[in-house]
């Protein structure tokens, strides 16, 4: 498209005002040497490979897995001993040579408690998978937004310290026509104010430029002294998507949506259980020797123990767990109409702003930079006056930084899209 060109021309713009720029306060206080250059792609790695929220996620994967395994195993059997420690008719103490018996005892489970508490462990781990996918979604979605902050506030530091040098520059010359009498000080002090003036802006950007280095130096556990340079490219597509096929794609892929629906099938397999519960289990128990304390020496017996469900029938938890099914059904379908709606809006936005972009062509643009490098000239030269000439720098640097926070807009629309969908639609 048409408008691809407008930003390979800016960024050969903005890179040789970057090679040429001078001094300035807001341009020194950025390092002219960066420690490293990150493209989007080696962030998102960095990314994958060091935050701490996800590799939080991760650990939630093992925990949930680490369940399963807990949920497989069998109920400890159950060793007992019972011996004679004090017998009145001899008057004595620990007499298990005369009287002792050794049983072993082990519960089992009935109705299906067994199955149905690793099956709900294995949702478990499906629904951790999930919901790290789903941080890793917000990470990535959060980072980009940073790095594109990052992008637009370097690319108008650039600007802004072109700027500011040729500011310099004339405030030096005008000091010496003002020490000749060529120009008046009310006309020195004019141009000195204009200059503090785009300081300023140069400054209120460079902050931002540091809260968003700290914020994306944060997300990728680098040192706080780290400083790094951004690549970006604004991503440009000639195909077009329709909203109805973005929600489509968004309600298959979106891992909080799934999450969600999985959310459905563990409430009911959590009912399921409940009413396995419900049954009593059975204790089965064997006496292999039991001397002196049975009808006949010695003895050997076996014992059968189970509840009796007469009041305690699991009522609660059941009634609990069918409310669970239902709530976590109006919560998918809440999550749904949530997810149709961002996609949608997000869809719209991301079509409004390229129609934004598009509005800056390449013969304004180019006019626009003739104007400007001509400004100074014109000004020295007295063919235009001083306000005149401040009036040119302005509409250059407002329209500048319009075009840089347009192509951010875009940036974080395309990013927002990205999101919202659940994959990348657009690289």
């Amino acid at each position: 498209m048409y408008y691809k060109k407008i930003f390979s021309i800016r960024f050969r713009v903005l890179l040789w005002l970057f090679l040429a720029g001078g001094s300035g306060c807001a341009a020194q206080a950025l390092r002219q040497e960066p420690d490293s250059i990150f493209t989007l792609p080696e962030a998102k790695a960095k990314l994958m490979r060091s935050n701490l929220a996800l590799l939080a996620a991760y650990y939630d994967i093992d925990i949930a897995k680490a369940m399963v395994i807990q949920a497989k195993v069998w109920n400890n059997p159950y060793f007992i001993f019972n011996g004679d420690m004090f017998n009145a008719e001899t008057n004595s103490w620990f007499g298990f040579r005369k009287q002792y018996v050794f049983q072993i005892e082990q519960i089992f489970s009935v109705a299906g408690k067994h199955t149905h508490t690793v099956k709900l462990a294995r949702l478990g781990v499906a629904m951790a998978e999930k919901q790290m996918a789903d941080v890793l979604r917000s990470l990535l979605y959060d980072m980009t937004a940073k790095y594109s902050l990052l992008a637009s506030s370097q690319e108008k530091e650039s600007l802004y310290r072109q700027v500011l040098a040729s500011y310099s520059k004339l405030l030096a010359t005008a000091k010496k026509q003002l020490d000749v009498g060529s120009i008046s000080g009310a006309e020195a002090v004019r141009l000195e104010s204009e200059y503090l003036a785009v300081q300023t802006q140069a400054l209120q950007n460079h902050n931002q430029y540091e809260s968003a280095l700290a914020d994306l130096r944060t997300a990728l556990r680098l040192p706080e002294d780290t400083v790094f340079y951004v690549s970006q490219y604004t991503p440009i597509v000639a195909a077009d998507f329709t909203s109805a096929e973005l929600i489509e794609q968004a309600l298959n892929l979106r891992p909080d949506l799934q999450a969600q629906k999985l959310n459905i099938e563990y409430n009911k397999r959590n009912l399921k259980l409940q009413q396995s519960v419900a049954v009593p289990d059975w204790k089965l128990a064997a006496v292999p020797i039991d001397k002196g304390s049975n009808y006949t020496q010695p003895y050997t017996g076996l014992n059968f123990e189970t509840s009796l469900p007469l009041f305690d029938r699991n009522q609660g938890r059941i009634q609990a767990a069918k409310a669970g099914i239902l709530q976590a059904g109006a919560q998918y379908e809440q999550l749904e109409n949530q997810v149709r709606n961002e996609v949608a809006a997000a869809h719209n936005r991301y079509k409004s702003t390229i129609d934004g972009l598009a509005a800056y062509k390449e013969d304004f643009l180019r006019r626009l930079e003739a104007l400007h490098g001509a400004a100074g000239e014109n000004y020295q030269n007295r063919n235009i006056n001083l306000l005149q000439f401040i009036d040119q720098q302005r509409i250059y640097v407002q329209t500048i930084v319009q075009m840089i926070d347009m192509k951010q807009l875009y940036i974080d629309n395309v990013n927002e899209l990205n999101f919202c969908v659940g994959t990348n639609i657009i690289e």
